[in-house]
């Protein structure tokens, strides 16, 4: 009977071992070379309760993407512009122009997805002055992959954070956002995450928590994420409007043209 214990002891080292070995390393990199473009568009629906009033907002973006030589080998410059933008609220459209019209936001990003040097300009000054700073993670959110190969199952942090100025005396908008992706599977080219996001916003008088999931495709070939599609809810949990919500889904989808 004890040597059965030790063959089957034996056995289950060997397959845990052999399973441990054929297990696929997987490393991941942008690869924007200089000349491409790429077109995202942004669809997301938001509702919202505070204090007892309820509204819903669905918003359309089109951002276009221009990959340029970068400073140094590894690195390409990004430009985006946003090409059209459309809200509509539940009682009609919210805004017929593009508020951001003009505007482009600038970084430098290395192949790992590290990110440097943000700028922007044109547009209405006034405009740029209070949204351009907090424009980085909405128009540069990619993740900075790790430096170790990732397997199936394997997980990776990347956090973003955000401060917008406060207009008249208020104290603006900090944020920050902590984003988990899980490598769930890599099939036909395209590697599959799960996504699970945590967020924490402090504005003029509120404390705010945003928690979400959702799903996102990143094409290997290419080297570029081709879709993410996100479920949150936020909730305001100290200061005015407390107890307040906010459900938001959205989906984008990224093209090289």
């Amino acid at each position: 009977m004890r040597r059965l214990y030790v063959t089957l002891f034996g056995l289950l080292v060997v397959i845990t071992w052999v399973a441990s070995a054929s297990a696929k390393d997987y490393r991941f990199q942008y690869k924007l070379k200089a000349g491409d473009v790429w077109v995202a568009k942004d669809i997301s629906q938001v509702r919202t309760e505070v204090m007892g009033t309820k509204s819903s907002t669905r918003t359309k973006r089109t951002i276009v993407y221009k990959v340029k030589r970068g400073p140094k080998r590894g690195w390409v410059t990004v430009e985006a512009t946003i090409k059209s933008q459309a809200s509509r609220t539940d009682n009609g459209p919210m805004n017929r122009g593009n508020s951001m019209a003009g505007m482009i936001f600038r970084v430098d990003m290395h192949k790992s997805g590290e990110i440097r040097n943000y700028k922007f300009s044109g547009g209405n000054s006034q405009t740029a002055q209070y949204i351009g700073p907090a424009m980085k993670v909405a128009m540069f959110g990619f993740p900075e992959f790790p430096a170790d190969p990732l397997q199936v199952g394997d997980e990776f942090d990347a956090v973003l954070r955000m401060e917008m100025p406060g207009i008249k005396g208020t104290r603006g908008v900090q944020s920050i956002t902590k984003f988990t992706y899980t490598l769930e599977d890599v099939s036909k080219g395209f590697a599959y995450f799960s996504v699970k996001q945590r967020t924490k916003i402090k504005a003029s008088g509120m404390d705010i928590k945003d928690a979400g999931k959702g799903e996102a495709v990143f094409d290997i070939k290419e080297g570029m994420w081709i879709e993410l599609e996100t479920k949150s809810r936020s909730r305001v949990a100290a200061g005015i409007g407390s107890g307040g919500y906010t459900l938001r889904v959205s989906k984008m989808t990224m093209k090289k043209l």
